[in-house]
């Protein structure tokens, strides 16, 4: 998850409340990091996160709460693709499936090139495999420049109520 407009963590808090209660069972979330905007973009900066879980949902289901989710925070689904955006939701993997449809693709096109997805992800899921690829995401991880990307003190949830 990501957010470069208004109140970042508090955008990406309601959205990890949301997951939990709502999408994903027994969530854990990663530390939050704050990224330099991708692609050379002139914008505000990003907090980015990962989040892991049990899900009921199938894919496609998945993504239709997700855009939710974005849309209650605000987000312009007509918005130019890299727009700066109050919150991003994006599903990276599901289990070890590969899924390509029109409006989805698991694993994600770009997790491999992204050190701000990673990074985060890498905390919580690092022998997690790529479906595709077949590296893990802490080789993955490993791999790249962290340039622009740094970790902060910031947390999604409280310690108390079991996330990270």
């Amino acid at each position: 998850m990501g957010s470069n407009l208004g109140s970042r963590i508090d955008h990406m808090r309601d959205a990890a409340r949301c997951l939990g209660d709502a999408v994903l069972v027994e969530p854990r979330f990663s530390r939050v990091y704050e990224t330099t905007p991708a692609y050379g973009l002139e914008q505000p900066a990003y907090l980015n996160a990962c989040s892991v879980g049990w899900t009921p949902l199938e894919p496609a289901a998945l993504l239709v709460s997700l855009k939710d989710l974005e849309s209650r925070a605000g987000r312009d689904p007509d918005a130019p693709r890299f727009a700066s955006r109050p919150l991003d939701l994006d599903i990276l993997l599901y289990a070890d499936e590969i899924v390509q449809t029109p409006r989805l693709t698991i694993p994600h096109a770009a997790l491999a090139e992204r050190a701000f997805v990673l990074l985060p992800l890498a905390e919580i899921a690092g022998e997690w495999r790529h479906p595709a690829l077949g590296r893990s995401i802490a080789e993955l991880a490993a791999a790249l420049d962290r340039e622009g990307v740094t970790v902060t003190d910031l947390r999604l949830t409280d310690a108390s109520n079991g996330g990270s």
